[in-house]
């Protein structure tokens, strides 16, 4: 139960980066991206691990 939950916050936090890279795209960098896809990893890895 608590994987699952851990896994939706890393979903949600990595398209949360993805919309402000988007919404101020001279903000962010390539290091922005690494953030994102491993937090969207992790978060699918979470929530498929039981």
């Amino acid at each position: 139960m608590n994987e699952k939950v851990m896994g939706i916050c890393y979903i949600i936090v990595a398209v949360l980066i993805l919309v402000v890279k988007y919404a101020v795209p001279q903000f962010f960098d390539v290091l922005i991206w690494l953030v994102a896809i491993g937090l969207l990893i992790g978060g699918v890895y979470f929530l498929l691990r039981e």
